[in-house]
C-alpha cells in the first residue's frame, strides 16, 4: 500500500509540473502556437499585445469569437492607427477591445487562454515579426501561479484603461479614415 501511495505521489508531482515551449522567428512557430491557444479556447481569451497586423491570428482571433468565446483585448493604440493594424477590424467584428488609455505605450505581447495557458514573449502579433525578425515567445502550462499573474495583470490593465475613452477613439479612427477615402 505503502508503495502504490509513494508511486502514485510521484505520477501526480510529475503531471503537475511546469510545461514550457519556447519558439523563435522568423518562422510560423510564434504565429501557429497562438493559433492553437486560440483555436483550443473553451471559455476566454484575453490578450495584451503591442502590435496585431497578422491575419492569421485576427482570423483565429474572430473564429475562437464565433464558437462564443469571451474575448478581451487589449492594444497600443499608436500601433493601433497604422495602416495594416487589425485593431479596427476586431472591434467593428464585435470584439470587445480597448486601446491603452492609462500609460504612455502598451507594450505587453501575452494572451492568456482559459486561466490555464499563456503565450508571451518579444513577439509582435504581425506578419514581419513571423517572417523577417528576429523574436521569441514562450508557451506556458501546468504552472497555476504564473498563470494566475498574468491574468492578475491582464485584469489591472483591462480596469486601469477606460472602455468609454477606447470607444471614442475608435469612433474618431473611422471618421478620419473615411476622410483619408473621400480625400482620394
Amino acid at each position: 500500500m505503502k508503495f502504490l501511495l509513494l508511486v502514485l505521489s510521484c505520477f501526480f508531482t510529475f503531471t503537475l509540473r511546469a510545461e514550457t515551449a519556447v519558439y523563435f522567428t522568423p518562422s510560423n512557430a510564434c504565429e501557429n502556437n497562438i493559433i492553437q491557444l486560440l483555436n483550443n479556447a473553451e471559455q476566454q481569451i484575453d490578450i495584451a499585445v503591442y502590435s496585431i497586423t497578422n491575419k492569421n491570428i485576427t482570423n483565429a482571433i474572430k473564429d475562437a469569437h464565433k464558437r462564443g468565446i469571451k474575448i478581451r483585448i487589449l492594444t497600443d493604440k499608436t500601433q493601433a492607427s497604422n495602416k495594416s493594424a487589425k485593431a479596427s477590424e476586431l472591434y467593428n467584428a464585435g470584439l470587445n477591445i480597448k486601446v491603452h488609455t492609462k500609460h504612455r505605450i502598451e507594450h505587453n505581447k501575452f494572451v492568456v487562454v482559459d486561466g490555464k495557458a499563456v503565450m508571451t514573449g518579444s513577439y509582435n502579433w504581425t506578419s514581419s515579426a513571423t517572417l523577417k525578425n528576429s523574436e521569441n515567445c514562450l508557451k506556458i502550462w501546468n504552472d497555476d501561479k504564473t498563470v494566475s499573474d498574468y491574468q492578475k495583470r491582464f485584469e489591472y490593465l483591462w480596469e486601469v484603461n477606460s472602455k468609454e475613452k477606447s470607444d471614442l477613439w475608435f469612433e474618431l479612427k473611422a471618421i478620419k479614415d473615411m476622410a483619408k477615402k473621400i480625400k482620394k
